[in-house]
């Protein structure tokens, strides 16, 4: 059984950030699970371009607001509290915060993220 808190985490190597985005990684590989589940806040006004080409992502927002869009689409979606997305097909990404409060998500990343990792510049994480 695994229990931990967002305090007890906070400062670790698995408080990771970049620009615009601060992501507290409660689980990890080294826990022992195959999937990584991450509290994210991301900064108003801010926008992330992301590809994540090794990881399969789903993100439900849980306060803020943002604008998804589908770069090879260009489809564009409004992400409000109550709302969940998956990027199922490694799809590239842009999401581009319109509230003026920061963006507070819950992010599950299969397979497991080591916990410490940063946006490489192709918007991806390393492979696991």
């Amino acid at each position: 059984m695994i229990v931990t808190t967002r305090d007890s985490l906070t400062g670790t190597p698995r408080d990771a950030s970049g620009p615009g985005w601060r992501s507290l990684r409660l689980l990890a590989a080294a826990d022992g699970t195959d999937f990584t589940m991450t509290d994210t806040t991301l900064l108003p006004g801010h926008v992330l371009k992301l590809h994540y080409t090794h990881h399969i992502e789903a993100v439900y927002c849980l306060s803020g607001e943002a604008e998804l869009t589908d770069i090879a689409t260009g489809d564009t979606h409004r992400i409000v509290p109550g709302t969940l997305y998956c990027l199922n097909d490694h799809d590239a990404h842009e999401v581009r915060v319109t509230s003026s409060d920061p963006m507070r998500v819950i992010c599950v990343f299969t397979p497991a993220l080591r916990g410490d990792e940063v946006h490489r510049p192709d918007g991806s994480y390393a492979p696991a």
